[in-house]
């Protein structure tokens, strides 16, 4: 090998074409049609996200016609010009020859690719791209030019014609291209096929991020072959005689049909043998360690077939939670191999692949509101997967958008290729967390959403404590235990005591679903019937169990007669919340909101609970004390006696009037306790003698936890006992010991929280509640029942790149829409109820009257009545319609807005970018110019 001989050819060719104003012609239509396809479609700004989705789409379609423009020449204009015998008569092999067009081809190519960074430019204007994807997204566009200008290189090699070097170009580029069409022509699985081996296909990790060793290989091989291939035509001289007169060319089509097979089977090989790596800011395609960690212990004996059914578009509010999933997913099948098959279905509402996902698997469509260019829609999506190992099966219907997406796949595969799997107890108490029988209806209720969440992991039963707990679960639940009747209270205390690991949520007011009894008051009544027995159906309450027998044993004092507030409202925009909401993060004011510490509480962000209580160690206790959620110090009690205002039917609701006593202290809310069991001689005593169906205090009182660091209690137990700090920090319970997780409040596991997780983050909405209540009460059964495999997973908070620009240009009009729409509201409620007083001040006039007689006095006010009912009626019915009508005309003017704005940035991004390559181009060609008119006479100039 030559290198002067190849840095000769590769200078000739660079130079050549760029000294020609043309290659910048060719440049500036490659920035511009990259740009068009970038910014242009509605979709980019409706995916609201900083990156190049839309350019990867229709990148390989672009290049077909860009690339061939560079190779077109290689060859053919040697042979056009007869400079090619100079070339082969040269000191240099045919190697050498090759290489230094295909590298000057090469370094054409990256320079336009350089001139188009100015989508990057856009979009760091626009918003603020993660960077390292953009790095991932144009090395997969610098590989796959290399591929394609190595193939277009050998049809330059065919010809003399220049035009037909730029046809056979791109033909012969074209079936890469076009493959990742290929299910419009071919069957489902046929085309599958197709598809991995199309550039879309290949490139799509680089789009996502990650470089992968079996993407880079792909492209890599394809040049090796093509490159071998022009040598044996430019050298086709040599051979296509032979030394005896005969043709070799049975012989190089040999040698070339294996060089393609062995391309395509290295890169089979390299497929299942890949090593990957993320290089993105966010990491938004990395698995998290213990999501590797499932993967790599898959038994290949239980393959794992997933079938996922996405749409092709979504709207806004849903493209970020596509983009996890269609990512999570690739990036689960890329790193099991062989274990887990993946298909990827387009479907959309009315296909066969709708119809496939209901009848299989029972996936059907979602409606959800969308807003596009401004305008509110309700469109039909598909969002649904479906992982089957054997008889084994497990079906997301719907991921919404606050799912996390790594979380419930890895989960689903985890239940699915697990063989035996773990068993939850569910404790029966007052709080029915299994929806009861409807007797109207004949049909069993809708279960409280933590049951059907816990299904999708553990074998979940039933238990009930009439009779003694002797089977042995890997973790127990207990909602509102103080609801027990005696019997049962001490079977479930035997259960705890013997180290059964238990979560136990206590409230001493249920917010939520006040037919639950508050900690300290007695059971409701049994049966049906009014208040009081007033009907005949109801039965006297059943006594409590002495729910202070479990805080004996746990060496806790329990808040039971008060419930905490706290002033801290993270969302002000909502003024509604009774500081009995009690919100818990890092703005208020607490020392350690979350102990960050342990694997339940750490790194979450934001809890709320409704009117909880509060849990404080006794100082006799020898028990692990570990608080995981605390207080802030704006806090304070309010009595249970004063929290609800009754009415003599019973009903009740919030008295206004309730007095908040301050206390300014942080207020632990959640616990975990261990240890061995205290001998029954050192338990605290029951305290003067309380009667099963109420609760005493201790004497010092429950009152709340001193502000102190969370492992305060842990390391002064450690330095009595003479142990290491880091010793108690994470103990591992054994057989026996006591295992309990103590919860003030109970609502903080009811559906309204699942709901409002799932429903996520809405774009559209004014304020988002972004609560961690679901991903606490999941990590405090998976910590006790020791499965440890998606706590972690459950935290991860993907993070997106959003056009922050294009978001603060219309934020303003939305705002103004939105005062405009609630003013036209708040004008239309005024009118109304003026229309009403003048009725009722009518009504009330006739009333007044003493100069008629009774009967006729009843006849004016009916008449009076329906008369202003009609004209209320008809006043009402005119304000509703200039009411639309105005609300009407704000969406309109929002949506014109919207688009306005949005088609101001395109043009600009579409219009800009090719700028400077047109400015180089215009510079060269009067460069050019001047030097053809040097030593020329003045007469021969035009």
């Amino acid at each position: 090998m030559n290198a002067h001989v190849i840095r000769a050819i590769f200078r000739r060719n660079f130079v050549s074409y760029f000294s020609n104003p043309t290659g910048y012609v060719f440049i500036c239509v490659f920035v511009l049609l990259s740009g068009i396809a970038a910014f242009w479609p509605n979709e980019f700004f409706n995916a609201n996200l900083a990156n190049l989705d839309q350019l990867n789409r229709y990148l390989p379609y672009i290049m077909l016609v860009f690339i061939p423009a560079i190779t077109m020449s290689m060859w053919a204009d040697e042979r056009r010009q007869g400079t090619d015998e100079l070339l082969l008569t040269i000191p240099a092999s045919d190697l050498d020859v090759v290489l230094g067009k295909y590298l000057a081809a090469v370094a054409i190519f990256t320079v336009s690719l350089l001139f188009s960074i100015s989508n990057i430019v856009v979009l760091s204007y626009l918003g603020q791209p993660d960077l390292g994807l953009m790095f991932g997204t144009y090395f997969g566009y610098w590989l796959m030019g290399l591929a394609m200008l190595a193939i277009g290189m050998v049809a330059s090699f065919l010809t003399s014609n220049l035009t037909v070097g730029f046809i056979l170009g791109a033909a012969f580029n074209a079936p890469l291209a076009f493959a990742a069409s290929a299910d419009v022509i071919f069957s489902p699985k046929i085309a599958a096929t197709i598809k991995s081996w199309s550039f879309a296909e290949m490139f799509r990790d680089f789009g996502r991020g990650v470089i992968s060793f079996s993407g880079v290989a792909y492209f890599l091989l394809i040049v090796a072959a093509m490159l071998y291939l022009s040598m044996v035509l430019i050298g086709r001289r040599h051979w296509a005689g032979g030394r005896d007169g005969k043709s070799l060319g049975g012989h190089y089509l040999a040698r070339i049909v294996a060089l393609i097979v062995l391309v395509l089977g290295v890169n089979v090989v390299l497929a299942h043998h890949d090593a990957r790596l993320d290089v993105t800011t966010e990491r938004l395609s990395s698995l998290s360690p213990k999501t590797q960690a499932i993967l790599q212990e898959l038994d290949p004996k239980r393959p794992i077939h997933i079938e996922a059914f996405v749409s092709p578009e979504v709207p806004e509010s849903y493209v970020q939670t596509r983009l996890d999933l269609l990512t999570m997913l690739r990036e689960i099948a890329a790193r099991a191999g062989n274990e887990i098959t993946l298909e990827i279905h387009d479907t959309e509402k009315y296909s066969d692949n709708a119809r496939r996902a209901e009848t299989l698997y029972g996936i059907r469509g979602q409606q959800v509101a969308s807003r596009t260019r401004g305008a509110m829609n309700i469109e039909e999506i598909y969002l649904g997967v479906a992982i089957t190992s054997g008889l084994e099966k497990v079906v997301v219907p719907f991921f919404d958008r606050g799912i996390p997406v790594e979380y419930e796949l890895i989960r689903s595969l985890g239940t699915v290729a697990q063989q035996e799997r773990k068993k939850i107890g569910i404790l029966t108490t007052d709080a029915k967390l299994y929806g009861q029988f409807d007797m109207q209806r004949m049909s069993p209720g809708r279960n409280e959403l933590i049951i059907d969440e816990l299904e999708k992991q553990y074998d979940v039963v039933q238990v009930n404590a009439d009779n003694p707990i002797t089977e042995r679960f890997d973790a127990l639940l207990a909602v509102q235990p103080s609801t027990l009747s005696p019997e049962q209270m001490a079977n479930f205390l035997d259960a705890v005591k013997r180290g059964q690991p238990t979560a136990v949520f206590e409230d001493p007011f249920p917010y939520l679903d006040q037919s639950v009894a508050a900690t300290s008051q007695p059971r409701s009544p049994q049966g049906g019937g009014g208040p009081f027995g007033m009907m005949g159906g109801q039965q006297p309450p059943q006594p409590k169990g002495n729910i202070r027998e479990l805080w004996n044993l746990l060496g806790i004092d329990f808040l039971d007669s008060k419930v905490v507030w706290q002033n801290y409202n993270p969302y002000p925009k909502i003024g509604q919340f009774p500081t009995e909401f009690v919100f818990v993060g890092e703005g208020s004011g607490a020392t350690e909101p979350f102990n960050n510490k342990d694997a339940v509480s750490s790194q979450l962000q934001q809890m709320l609970f409704l009117f909880p209580g509060a849990v404080n160690r006794r100082n006799s206790s020898e028990l692990t004390f570990t608080p995981l959620v605390r207080t802030g110090p704006r806090t304070g009690e309010v009595a249970f006696n004063e929290i609800i205002e009754r009415s003599f039917f019973g009903g009740g609701a919030l008295n206004p009037m309730r007095r908040h006593l301050p206390t300014a202290e942080e207020y632990v809310l959640a616990v975990h306790i261990r240890g061995k069991r205290p001998e029954p001689a050192n338990m605290p005593l029951q305290g003067d003698g309380a009667p099963p169906g109420t609760t005493n205090q201790a004497e010092s009182g429950p009152g709340p936890a001193p502000a102190a660091d969370f492992h305060e209690h842990e390391v002064s137990e450690a330095h009595a006992h003479g142990m290491d700090e880091a010793a108690v920090a994470t103990p591992a319970p054994e057989e026996g010991d006591i295992n309990v997780v103590v919860v003030a409040d109970i609502d903080v596991l009811y559906s309204a929280f699942f709901a409002l997780r799932n429903r996520g983050t809405d774009p559209d909405a004014e304020v988002n509640l972004d609560l961690d209540n679901v991903t606490f009460v999941l990590n405090v059964l998976d910590t006790l029942a020791g499965d440890d495999r998606f706590i972690d997973i459950r935290k991860r908070r993907p993070v997106h790149r959003t056009l922050v620009r294009v978001e603060d240009a219309t934020a303003g009009a939305r705002n103004a829409a939105d005062e405009q729409r609630k003013l036209f509201m708040d004008e239309f409620d005024k009118k109304q109820k003026e229309e009403q007083k003048k009725l009722d001040d009518r009504i009330a006039e006739l009333q007044k009257r003493t100069d008629l007689d009774p009967q006729q006095l009843l006849i004016e006010i009916d008449t009076a009545r329906t008369a202003g009912e009609n004209r209320l009626t008809r006043a009402t019915e005119q304000m509703r319609e200039v009411r639309d009508r105005d609300i009407e005309r704000i969406e309109s003017e929002l949506a014109s807005t919207v688009r306005h704005t949005q088609d101001r940035y395109k043009l600009a991004a579409v219009l800009l970018p090719p700028i400077p390559p047109l400015v180089v181009a215009v510079v060269v060609y009067f460069n050019r110019r001047s030097r053809e008119r040097e030593g020329v006479s003045k007469q021969r100039l035009r």
